[in-house]
């Protein structure tokens, strides 16, 4: 069995994705905002964005894509405020991982998992947490370091 089938079966185990909550209009926004917010995240005075480093599933193309995302023990939380069906989380699931570029380093990360957001959002500073239940976010995942903390 292969690794794309094996998450694909994991995904039909966990029931459908969530649907995006945002769509539209603030979709075309945040996109047309991101080379602005793409140079801010991931510096080491910015602990609010990351950078999601990835290749794409088909074509191999290096992105990068600005993500919400938390440090955590051992990996990070990151919302899925445009849904389960963004590129950049389907890039990570298809190669098994990817790279989290936060606080001016890059760490590799493995697969993401998705969580609830009880748990989710215990990993967020309260200003963050009022922003995503204001934007109703209900999707999160967790990537686990590759390597182990230190290293």
């Amino acid at each position: 069995m292969t690794v794309s089938a094996e998450q694909s079966q994991a995904a039909t185990r966990l029931g459908p994705a969530p649907k995006p909550r945002f769509g539209g209009v603030l979709w075309r926004v945040a996109r047309a905002l991101n080379p602005i917010v793409l140079p801010l995240a991931g510096k080491r005075w910015n602990p609010i964005f990351a950078v999601a480093e990835h290749r794409g599933r088909k074509s191999g193309r290096r992105y990068v894509t600005p993500v919400a995302a938390r440090r955590v023990e051992d990996g990070f939380v990151i919302a899925l405020a445009f849904g389960a069906q963004v590129g950049w989380h389907r890039n990570f699931i298809a190669a098994q991982g990817g790279t989290i570029r936060w606080r001016g380093r890059a760490y590799p990360v493995g697969a993401p998992e998705r969580i609830d957001i009880a748990t989710a959002l215990t990993a967020f500073m309260r200003v963050q947490r009022l922003a995503l239940r204001i934007g109703r976010v209900d999707g999160y995942v967790r990537v686990r370091d590759a390597e182990p903390h230190g290293a």
